[in-house]
């Protein structure tokens, strides 16, 4: 065997399997980071408090802060499809977006994990359990790093919709309605009923999934091909989408 052959570069026409299971390990996240978050939303029964949810609902506590954990492990790969495919034209914007969208993610792996950890408030004395909620709450530092951290979130997917419009991957449609999302999310008031949040993200979802089944679907070729805008639409085949 010759000992240089591992450094060979694949014949011309073969895809080497690891990169198409990037592809499709990419499209399923963008797929899947918000769709995790809509069951999320529903199921989520720390509003009125953390002790009183690990009490009453312990099991939905604990679904929902896996599936934060879950979206914001699927988060990562979701940003480095749009970085992607947004090589040239949006590449800036896109450049911007991840550092916001990684943020969020950042958040939601934090949020999952302190809710995981308050699971455990349901064990002690209700008082005292109640003022170590209420310390934490409480407490300006983290209370800060947690507003910048989801703020994060919506500017990041906001800003990646964007970028996917520009580089000519999605239509106006997409990012107008993340923006709008967003905003809403912004300007309403947080005691809304659970269905609300979760139609909002399931319109996220509709968005980014759209992006995930057409990576998904893309050729190795078309995926491996020339940035966005440094070709004719022609030579990318179904990578360029018209609004």
């Amino acid at each position: 065997m010759n000992p240089d052959s591992r450094n060979c570069p694949p014949s011309p026409g073969k895809v080497p399997p690891a990169r198409r299971i990037r592809r499709v390990v990419t499209g399923l996240s963008l797929l899947g980071f918000g769709a995790l978050l809509v069951p999320q939303a529903l199921v989520d029964p720390s509003g009125p408090g953390f002790h009183d949810a690990a009490v009453h609902h312990p099991d939905a506590l604990l679904i929902s802060g896996l599936l934060l954990l879950a979206s914001a492990l699927l988060t990562f790969p979701a940003i480095g499809g749009i970085l992607h495919e947004a090589r040239d034209r949006g590449a800036l914007m896109a450049d911007i977006a991840a550092l916001f969208a990684g943020l969020g993610a950042l958040g939601h792996a934090a949020i999952g994990a302190i809710t995981l950890v308050l699971r455990a408030l349901a064990g002690g004395d209700p008082a005292q359990m109640r003022a170590v909620e209420e310390r934490f709450i409480a407490d300006v530092p983290v209370g800060v790093v947690g507003l910048v951290l989801l703020t994060s979130f919506g500017i990041g997917i906001a800003l990646l919709a964007w970028a996917a419009w520009r580089a000519g991957i999605l239509g106006l449609w997409g990012p107008v309605v993340v923006t709008g999302v967003v905003v809403a999310h912004t300007v309403l008031p947080g005691d809304l009923p659970p269905a609300v949040p979760a139609l909002a993200l399931g319109l996220v979802t509709t968005v980014f999934g759209w992006l995930g089944v057409r990576v998904v679907r893309l050729s190795d070729g078309a995926w491996d091909g020339p940035p966005s805008g440094s070709a004719p639409a022609t030579s990318r085949g179904a990578a360029t989408v018209q609004p």
